[in-house]
């Protein structure tokens, strides 16, 4: 495979995101932030801080999975994949703000509210058997230190891939020197996955399983964390047709591309569905009322539609689909079928925090609750489209590359 940057960019048309849809963005972010603000100091009730965290956790785990993708196809040598690595970095950069932002605000604003073993008495929590890494000292203390390292690892890892074609593009350098930033990108590789595995994990004890007293599976962190690559694959075809490089002339997302991203939909597809398996039989072949009290009402009470839509979402409907050879070739039905599976990993997000808090919740049922969650979607999309602009789209200098066993 061969990639002339200038050649490329001139053949293919401008992407979607210029200055004026950034500042739109930017401006819907502000004010959504400013009515945040209102409510903080007029009346906190107003705020839903579960439905808040739920997006929270939803944006988070789908932006970090676009560079653990990266580093999983530049393991396994995918050369179908290079075309996305760029775009899944990005994505990755672009919410390492808004994580640490949101996080810190809901740490000093709802802590008390989302944990209940934080304001348990001492004799009560010798009662409950509480681990002595549940305060609050610890709780900041091991997700600050997650956040930091996992986005850290990631900018180092992704800056490293930018270089070359920053300092001109795929023929700056010679094949020696791109030779080594390889090894050094395969050797990195592990870290960054480990750093993604450390980070989703104490996320997933936290804000899952730490919100319900005496949940216990060792397989939540797993399942949880799968979800965020389930989702952050799926989006790529997304991401792709908002910056207009779909299937127009020129455009290196083609055929071949989009059918092996199909396939690899199709068989995270099934594994998403053999942790759900493994999660859901942990708690109910064990039967223990502390567990089945929150599993139960999700899928026969008020929450069974939304949990219902998350099934169908993720598994259901893209299992069915993706039988058919067509539909992994067809890029306008990948993306209907990863905004499906995104709106079904949001419902995995949304009935792990909000029903522990109430019964009968309704997500965006009030306006607030709109501007919040319109809001960090439209910061986060303002960093992407912004960086997306700067930004060669493509990793031109491993494009250009033959596979090693060719040289």
């Amino acid at each position: 495979m061969s990639a002339d940057p200038a050649a490329i960019e001139q053949r293919l048309p401008p992407a979607i995101g210029g200055g004026l849809t950034v500042g739109i963005l930017a401006v819907v972010f502000l004010a959504a932030a400013a009515g945040f603000y209102y409510a903080l100091t007029s009346d906190p009730g107003q705020i839903d801080f579960p439905l808040l965290t739920a997006n929270f956790l939803f944006l988070m785990g789908v932006s970090q999975g676009g560079i653990v993708f990266c580093a999983i196809m530049r393991l396994v040598g995918a050369q179908w994949s290079k075309p996305f690595y760029r775009l899944a970095e990005i994505c990755t950069l672009s919410f390492a703000p808004l994580a640490l932002i949101v996080f810190l605000l809901i740490f000093a604003l709802a802590r008390e509210e989302m944990f209940y073993w934080l304001t348990m008495t001492a004799a009560e929590r010798e009662e409950e058997h509480l681990s002595s890494w549940l305060n609050i000292d610890w709780l900041l203390i091991r997700n600050l230190f997650a956040l930091l390292l996992f986005y850290g690892v990631s900018i180092a890892y992704a800056l490293k891939a930018l270089k070359p074609d920053l300092n001109g593009g795929a023929g700056a350098a010679g094949t020696a020197d791109h030779d080594r930033l390889e090894q050094q990108l395969y050797v990195m590789s592990p870290f960054v996955i480990l750093a993604f595995g450390l980070c989703s994990t104490l996320f997933a004890w936290d804000f899952g399983m730490m919100l319900i007293a005496h949940w216990h599976s060792t397989v939540f962190p797993i399942f949880f964390s799968f979800g965020n690559l389930f989702a952050a694959t799926a989006s790529l075809m997304f991401l792709v047709a908002i910056l207009g490089r779909s299937e127009t002339a020129g455009s290196l997302f083609g055929p071949d591309q989009i059918r092996c991203l199909g396939m690899l939909v199709t068989g995270f597809t099934v594994l998403w569905l053999y942790f759900f398996w493994a999660q859901f039989f942990v708690v109910w072949f064990g039967n223990l009322p502390r567990e089945t009290d929150a599993l139960w009402p999700q899928m026969y009470g008020h929450y069974a539609p939304y949990y219902w839509t998350m099934m169908f979402g993720c598994f259901f409907v893209p299992f069915a689909a993706l039988v058919f050879a067509w539909v992994k070739r067809s890029a306008r039905a990948m993306i209907v079928l990863a905004v499906g599976i995104n709106v079904g990993i949001w419902m995995h997000k949304y009935l792990t925090v909000v029903p522990v808090f109430s019964a009968d919740d309704t997500p965006f049922n009030s306006l607030l609750d709109v501007v919040f969650a319109v809001g960090l979607v439209a910061g986060y999309a303002a960093v992407f489209l912004l960086l997306a602009k700067r930004w060669p789209i493509y990793s031109y200098w491993e494009i250009s590359r033959r596979p090693a066993r060719e040289h």
